[in-house]
């Protein structure tokens, strides 16, 4: 027996392994989904909601710290398709709106951020049909963006978490990654027509000007709404500015990735819900929106309690108030539980300076 050979019967011995390996993993998951559904029936007798953030967060810890090879993401997003799944056998999908349509970057972040299993993922047209889809029970979270690291805060999403009564569930960050995309036969050569969202192609500009210097370029609503026009144009001469995600979604080509001029591009997205999460124990981040006494030193007398009591600020800014002429709504956030005794004592101090405050929500961050 030759090497070659011999190297056959090994790779053929471990992949019986293998296969002895996995079924030894689906009897479990087996046993497993049969220790849930009576899970199930016992939460349905004490009326418990079936999503226990807190309970799932626990076993994902415990299990990373028990891998040895596999990296702690990846354990984790293993065991969040088993407990999606886990939901869905005890009768509860998680409906996830997002700003649509599919191959948003907010899509995108939807899927990073909930498992596929046990979750159905809505697509809306505007941030306020997922505030009002919340309100009404049609969705129970909704993905928004709030603001991006070279851009800013997105006003309507600020102003609409001031004005509707849902709480901020969770965040994530994306980094913006923009490529060229188009059919597979194309080449940038061929490329005569552009489309994209305005922003987009703001953040592709020095790119642009150096490859396609003399391209057209037409605004879609977008990213992904411009890489599917292109699918459906169906010509070689035609590009879009976009996610890798939307050409997979639309079968296309990346013909140049990574073109956005700044790689320091982030946006930062909420999850937001009538829910509070449950989740303890962890760096938690709290946001409010207040307005101070119009009096001097009204702010600085409402900043100072939190430096006091050391409690860090992560952001600040003003907004506006649509119901008094030149007055204004602040948005904080700060790293502590709004549960906690300490920043509760911290609030009562604030109050002092405030005419009105409102908490947002207190979740966890990374």
């Amino acid at each position: 027996m030759n090497d070659i050979e011999r190297k056959k019967k090994e790779l053929e011995q471990f992949r019986k392994e293998i296969d002895k390996f996995d079924d030894e993993i689906i009897n479990l998951l087996n046993k497993r989904a049969e220790i849930v559904i009576e899970i199930g029936k016992v939460k349905k007798l004490l009326n418990l909601d079936v999503f226990q953030p807190h309970r799932e967060k626990e076993i994902i810890q415990r299990i990373t710290n028990k891998s040895t090879l596999l990296k702690p993401y990846i354990v984790e997003t293993i065991w969040k398709e088993i407990m999606g799944a886990t939901k869905h056998l005890q009768g509860s999908v998680s409906k996830v709106g997002y700003l649509g349509p599919e191959g948003t970057f907010t899509h995108q972040a939807a899927l990073d951020f909930f498992p596929k299993t046990g979750t159905n993922f809505i697509g809306c047209k505007t941030i306020l049909e997922i505030f009002e889809n919340i309100e009404k029970d049609i969705l129970d979270f909704g993905v928004i963006p709030i603001e991006n690291s070279l851009q800013g805060t997105v006003r309507e999403t600020l102003d609409l978490l001031i004005e509707k009564n849902l709480i901020i569930y969770g965040e994530l960050e994306l980094r913006v990654i923009q490529n060229l995309i188009s059919l597979h036969d194309s080449d940038l050569t061929k490329i005569t027509h552009l489309y994209s969202h305005p922003q987009a192609f703001a953040q592709v500009r020095t790119w642009l000007k150096k490859n396609l210097p003399n391209a057209q370029l037409i605004n879609m609503n977008s990213t992904a709404k411009a890489v599917q026009k292109v699918k459906e144009l169906n010509d070689e001469k035609n590009g879009a500015i976009g996610t890798e995600f939307a050409s997979k979604i639309h079968g296309l080509k990346i013909l140049s990735s990574n073109i956005e001029d700044n790689p320091s591009n982030f946006t930062r997205f909420l999850i937001i819900s009538k829910k509070e999460n449950q989740i303890k124990g962890e760096i938690l981040k709290t946001s409010l929106v207040f307005v101070v006494k119009h009096v001097p030193g009204a702010l600085y007398k409402a900043l100072k309690v939190f430096s006091d009591a050391n409690i860090n600020l992560t952001k600040i800014e003003s907004r506006p108030r649509r119901k008094g002429k030149w007055e204004y709504i602040f948005l904080m956030d700060f790293e502590g539980d709004k549960d906690d005794p300490k920043i509760k004592t911290v609030f009562e101090l604030m109050n002092q300076n405030v005419i009105w405050c409102k908490i947002l929500g207190s979740y966890p961050f990374k």
